[in-house]
């Protein structure tokens, strides 16, 4: 396994001439394998990964098709301004990229492009006798749950595979265990009480990939429990969405996961069988912001 190293990524590829898929295992063949960007060019804003640092390795073509067509809606809705027109960096690349993608991507929620693909929710409650609520939310286009995760899964494994890569077998590893997402969040609420509760409780754990890369659009970081069996893992795409979690034993993790805090859910209204409730956003402050952060006494 490589040492906490990474942090200094070279401004160009690694490239890996791995015999197995790093996704799914399989021995690769001439018919099967394909060259494989672990950060798609395409996934960040067009550019931004010129001379920059990258993981290329070989993959099965049905794995790279499936984590293609992943990239696809997530890097275009990743990319999209927020309910007041506001993009996660005053970054014209970015601006132009999203306004591309939005018109060539489709949503894979509602099956129509992202620019048409802002969502409306009506709630209409009757709460008592002569009392009734109406309730009209407009959201930006939104990404689904499982695809988020299934995303972040094969890249964590890509890197996994990286780490522990042996040039002589040409065959990198799998970690055991099972993957633990906790939470994926946007940019205006990274300040929220589990995401923090999260960063707090592994910031001290080594490092073992530290990847931010494309002028930050993309980030990376697996950090290991210093005794237990155990990897937490944060991603960061487009400076807009951020994804956390864990993978390895199970027990270890759940006592873990169950220290932290529950999101606060304020009730609006409350029914006999039905409640409207909300929970306002948190941003989080740069200087408390510590979810990358790396001891440079481990250089």
């Amino acid at each position: 396994m490589l040492d906490s190293k990474l942090n200094y990524l070279p401004n160009r590829p690694i490239i890996l001439d791995n015999e197995t898929c790093v996704y799914c295992g399989m021995l690769l063949s001439s018919e099967s394998v394909t060259k494989e960007h672990v950060i798609g060019r395409r996934f960040v804003p067009k550019g931004k990964l010129n001379s920059q640092w990258n993981l290329i390795v070989r993959a099965c073509k049905q794995c790279n098709s499936k984590k293609s067509d992943l990239e696809n809606d997530i890097s275009a809705i990743s990319m999209q301004a927020d309910a007041w027109g506001r993009h996660s960096l005053p970054d014209s690349t970015l601006a132009v990229e999203a306004a591309r993608k939005a018109q060539n991507s489709i949503s894979r929620r509602t099956k129509k492009p992202i620019k048409d693909s802002s969502e409306k929710i009506n709630i209409k409650e009757t709460l008592a006798p002569g009392v009734e609520f109406t309730f009209n939310f407009v959201s930006p286009p939104q990404i689904k749950s499982d695809r988020i995760y299934e995303l972040a899964r094969m890249q964590l494994m890509a890197f996994f595979y990286w780490i522990t890569y042996n040039n002589k077998t040409k065959r990198g590893g799998f970690w055991l265990g099972s993957l633990f997402p906790l939470l994926e969040t946007i940019r205006s609420d990274w300040g929220n009480t589990v995401h923090r509760a999260f960063m707090d409780a592994v910031v001290s754990w080594e490092p073992r990939v530290i990847a931010i890369c494309a002028d930050g659009f993309f980030k990376a970081i697996i950090r290991r429990h210093p005794n237990a069996v155990r990897w937490s893992w944060a991603l960061e795409w487009n400076h807009k969405y951020r994804t956390v979690g864990f993978f390895g034993e199970t027990e270890p993790t759940k006592n873990i996961v169950a220290t932290f805090p529950e999101m606060e859910i304020t009730t609006m209204a409350q029914g006999s069988n039905q409640y409207v409730g909300f929970r306002i956003e948190k941003p989080l402050a740069d200087e408390d912001d510590i979810l990358f952060y790396w001891d440079n006494d481990l250089d």
